[in-house]
C-alpha cells in the first residue's frame, strides 16, 4: 500500500472488482467510436475478462477521498499473454491502466505506474513492460516521459488486424524514480 500525492493505492478487494471495471470501461470510452462497435464490444469483453481472471494478476487501484479514481492491471512474467503474441514476455506487464476522465491530469496514472514499477523490482525484474498502440496517443506520450521504450520484438496486430499494438519497456534500477 502506497500513499502519494493524497492517493491511496492498493490491491482491489474482491468487492471492489465491478467498480474497477466500470471505471475503466468509462476510462477508455472516449476510443468507442475509433474501435467500431464489433471491436469495441470484444474490447469491453476483455477488458471485463482480465479483471475477473483468478491467475497471479494484481488488481491495484488509486483511491482519493473515498473515490475510485484509478486502477491497473500487473500481470507477471509469462507466456501467452496476448492472444496474438506467442512469446514469453520475460518481466511484469502493465495492462488496461485507466483514470477515471474526471480524475484525469492529476498524476494517478503516473502513481499506479510508479506502483507497478517497484512491485516489480521487488520482485526482481529489471523491465516493466507494457502494450499500447497510437490510438492512444496521450497514453503514449505519458510512457515515453516516464521513460518507456519501444520493443518492437513484442509487437502485434490488435483484434482488428489493422492495430499495430506496441511494446514498450521500462528499465528499472534500485535508484529508480519518477
Amino acid at each position: 500500500m502506497t500513499i502519494a500525492n493524497h492517493v491511496l493505492v492498493r490491491n482491489a478487494q474482491l468487492e471492489e472488482w465491478e467498480e474497477a471495471i466500470d471505471l475503466t470501461i468509462a476510462a477508455y470510452q472516449q476510443y468507442e467510436e475509433s474501435f467500431g462497435q464489433p471491436l469495441w464490444d470484444s474490447y469491453i469483453k476483455n477488458i471485463r475478462s482480465q479483471w475477473e481472471n483468478q491467475e497471479n494478476t494484481q488488481r491495484i487501484i488509486a483511491v482519493q477521498e473515498g473515490k475510485l479514481v484509478g486502477s491497473v492491471l500487473l500481470y507477471p512474467p509469462q507466456e501467452g499473454l496476448y492472444e496474438k503474441l506467442n512469446e514469453l514476455i520475460p518481466y511484469p506487464e502493465v495492462r488496461l491502466l485507466g483514470v477515471h476522465p474526471v480524475f484525469r491530469g492529476k498524476g494517478i496514472a503516473t502513481t499506479l505506474i510508479r506502483e507497478c514499477a517497484q512491485r516489480a523490482i521487488g520482485a526482481g525484474s529489471p523491465y516493466l513492460g507494457l502494450h499500447t498502440s497510437d490510438r492512444m496517443p496521450s497514453a503514449v506520450r505519458l510512457y515515453t516521459r516516464l521513460g518507456f521504450e519501444r520493443v518492437p520484438k513484442f509487437d502485434f496486430f490488435g483484434g482488428d488486424n489493422r492495430t499495430l499494438v506496441e511494446a514498450y519497456r521500462l528499465t528499472l534500477a534500485d535508484n529508480f524514480s519518477f
